[in-house]
């Protein structure tokens, strides 16, 4: 079974119906569930899910108040759909290494955290909704969009 990583996008997608890529990102989620893929996301992408679940501009269409969102996360993190991975300090310094290797700055900082993760754990494949983002890691792990999701 392959490994999958999801961008935080991906799980926005699958809860917001007015996003181009609801279907797809549902779909994605539904193999994970049948365990035709193995679905991880970390704790950065837990809460980045928070942060576009409540905030008014770059969320989901209707932002949640904090008791939705948080109930929200609580049946996701319940259901077992996905396994959550730690963002160790192991990862930090990788994450460190590999900005400092491929001239990250910024914000931008938080995707090497997620190819971070990704490797420290064997996982090879990311979807994501923001392929140029990831451009950049494209010689360590497989970067996909929702696109071929059938």
């Amino acid at each position: 079974m392959s490994k999958i990583f999801l961008d935080t996008n991906v799980l926005v997608s699958s809860i917001d119906t007015t996003r181009t890529n609801y279907k797809k990102a549902l779909r994605l989620i539904e193999k994970i569930k049948r365990k035709e893929l193995q679905g991880f996301i970390s704790t950065q992408i837990v809460g980045e899910f928070y942060v576009s679940l409540t905030r008014i501009f770059g969320g989901i269409e209707a932002p949640l108040t904090p008791e939705e969102a948080k109930e929200e996360i609580e049946q996701m993190l319940s259901s077992d759909i996905f396994i959550v991975l730690p963002v160790t300090e192991l990862i930090l310094r990788k994450s460190l290494i590999l900005s400092s290797k491929k001239g990250i700055k910024g914000v931008n900082f938080w995707d090497v955290v997620i190819i971070a993760t990704m490797l420290e754990n064997g996982i090879s494949i990311l979807y994501t909704e923001n392929l140029k983002d990831f451009k950049k890691f494209t010689d360590v792990v497989v970067v996909k969009d929702l696109q071929g999701i059938e």
